[in-house]
């Protein structure tokens, strides 16, 4: 095979400058585009619109935590005072004598408690005297209050207690 003159072979002492041409080349592109993009950062304006958001949903979500924690300590206090309330009136009757009046007194250094004792008159619709009935009803009020005077907590629980009648069985 003989080749043609000039084609595939070099002259002598002559390098021929070989260019590729990718499919992504800066060849390809104009000028314009050929230029590193400008690195750009956030402007004061955006960094500031930012850090007031962050700000806001920050509060927003102190400020909920703080409420979830008073009503934490809030329902502890009722459940506390729930409990003093029942031992006091449970002994009511069983213990202690149930006697009309008032008495007050402490279940401890916080809690306080005041006791209202009354006799409840029951109007009877079949026409039976409340003297031959047998047994005596009560309305107990027990108080249980705590905290500083000024800004004192009361948690206020009402029962009925019956009570026999001197004489009866």
């Amino acid at each position: 095979m003989r080749q043609e003159k000039g084609k595939g072979k070099r002259p002598k002492g002559r390098a021929r400058a070989r260019c590729l041409h990718f499919p992504f080349s800066f060849f390809l592109f104009p000028r314009a585009a050929r230029r590193q993009p400008r690195q750009r950062g956030f402007t004061l304006i955006e960094v500031l619109v930012a850090f007031v958001v962050f700000v806001a949903i920050f509060g927003a979500v102190l400020q909920a935590l703080g409420m979830a924690l008073r009503n934490t300590r809030r329902s502890a206090e009722v459940s506390e005072a729930a409990l003093w309330a029942q031992s006091r009136l449970d002994a009511l009757g069983t213990v202690e004598e149930l006697e009309e009046g008032t008495e007050s007194g402490e279940f401890n250094r916080r809690y306080r408690w005041e006791l209202d004792v009354r006799k409840q008159e029951i109007a009877r619709a079949d026409g039976i005297s409340a003297d031959n009935f047998p047994v005596d009803l009560y309305r107990v009020e027990l108080v249980v209050s705590w905290g500083e005077r000024g800004r004192e907590n009361r948690q206020s629980f009402v029962t009925m207690r019956s009570k026999l009648k001197e004489g009866q069985f």
